[in-house]
């Protein structure tokens, strides 16, 4: 070491070579205290002066990763905190809103009741009329028609009766469900039952059940117009024997729609339709003046007939978009006039049932499918066409048949079969 070393000290932070009288280390710019920086010592070899440096330099280091260390420590603790702290708000949250849940349905259990009540129109007017009319119209009910059997003084009667139970039901009654029941008995039999729209708009209101149902009582020996509406519930009408029932028209949103008739008399049209249900028509020994119609938008239509008998040429309409369409036809008895008409569906099959005994009546079917087969397995009625498109027609169809069956079956997808018997 020469003389100059002497005079000289280090940085203890970067090992720069500096005055002894150096307040500051002009390299890195750390202050340099009273015996902060080491001191080479006289006469000390260069190689041990660069070995107390590194040391002072490893030490320096190994602090700095202490520092760093506490500061990540420090910055972890706080993130620990922090997740706590949300961890405890959440748990807060979710215990608030199960309580509440708990609590809600406690509430609901301890209020749990049933309502029942019933209500009685009658329609008897001033001055009858050959064609007397009956008008129903239910939002939120089932709308069952039936005849009276045994003799009475009124014209129609309707009984209303409101059925519900379930939770929060206690206290409630039909007026927190539906508007003023309207009723209007002047010159025919107008009854409206509609929902309060926002009812559904209370929580309270979420957990009940309904069976809500209008009956219609028509007297034997009246002739009516028939129209009747149900939004959701469905609707059913049984014609006895000799009952003649003028125009029907059974319209439904939600529900199915049945039609029984027994040795009836519909002189005029007969529809039938709904969106989300099933159409039955079931017919034995009917006369029918009018054409006949059943649809629906999602489920399946059926048409029995049994030795009806027809005043005058009349068209059938069977139809669904999803389901299935079934005909039973079993002619044994005179028809009188033709039938024509069509039987469709999109997705579904097409089925057909056709029974006679006479060559004085016949039947002719017209299959055609995208996505399926036409089959012809009845007994004397030939199918002439391919797999997908098929004329089936039985053999006294255009011989010595007097009245016919003309019918038009198609589908997208689906098979189309026509069995039975033609003798």
């Amino acid at each position: 070491m020469n003389d100059s070393d002497e005079n000289m000290k280090f940085c203890p932070n970067c090992g720069t070579k500096l005055e002894r009288k150096a307040s500051f280390c002009f390299a890195c710019g750390s202050e340099l205290e009273e015996g902060a920086a080491f001191q080479p010592e006289k006469g000390e070899p260069a190689r041990k002066i660069a070995q107390k440096k590194e040391k002072v330099v490893l030490k320096l280091t190994e602090k700095e990763k202490k520092i760093k260390v506490k500061v990540a420590e420090k910055k972890e603790k706080k993130k620990t905190k922090k997740t706590y702290r949300k961890g405890l708000i959440a748990g807060i949250i979710i215990s608030c809103l199960l309580f509440s849940i708990v609590g809600f349905f406690i509430v609901g259990a301890f209020t749990f009741a049933t309502y029942q009540e019933s209500f009685t129109y009658y329609y008897t007017p001033a001055s009858p009329a050959s064609v007397e009319e009956c008008n129903i119209y239910a939002s939120t009910a089932r709308i069952q028609i039936q005849y009276n059997t045994t003799p009475v003084n009124y014209y129609a009667k309707v009984d209303i009766n409101f059925h519900f139970s379930g939770l929060f039901m206690a206290g409630k009654t039909y007026q927190n469900f539906f508007n003023p029941i309207s009723w209007d008995n002047d010159s025919s039999a107008d009854l409206s039952l509609t929902s309060i729209h926002w009812a559904w708009v209370d929580p309270t209101n979420w957990f009940k059940t309904d069976n809500h149902v209008v009956n219609l009582t028509l007297r034997t020996d009246i002739v009516y117009d028939i129209t009747t509406t149900s939004i959701t519930g469905g609707i059913s009408i049984i014609v006895p024997e000799n009952v003649t029932v003028n125009d029907l028209t059974l319209s439904c949103t939600t529900g199915g729609v049945s039609v029984y008739g027994t040795g009836a008399n519909f002189s005029q049209g007969l529809s039938s339709s709904t969106t989300t249900g099933n159409v039955l028509l079931n017919f034995t020994r009917c006369h029918f003046g009018g054409n006949i119609a059943g649809t629906t938008t999602t489920g399946g239509v059926t048409l029995n007939t049994y030795n009806a008998e027809y005043t005058q040429d009349i068209t059938w309409t069977l139809s669904t978009t999803t389901g299935a369409v079934l005909m039973s036809i079993q002619q044994y008895s005179n028809m009188s006039s033709d039938v024509t008409g069509s039987a469709s569906t999109t997705t579904g099959g097409v089925t057909v049932q056709y029974y006679d005994n006479s060559p004085y009546f016949g039947a002719r079917f017209t299959g055609s499918t995208t996505t399926g087969v036409v089959s012809c397995t009845a007994d004397d009625i030939a199918g002439v066409g391919s797999a997908k498109y098929k004329i089936c027609t039985s053999g006294d169809f255009a011989t010595t048949a007097n009245n016919t069956y003309d019918l038009t079956c198609t589908t997208t997808t689906g098979n189309i079969a026509i069995v039975g018997d033609n003798n």
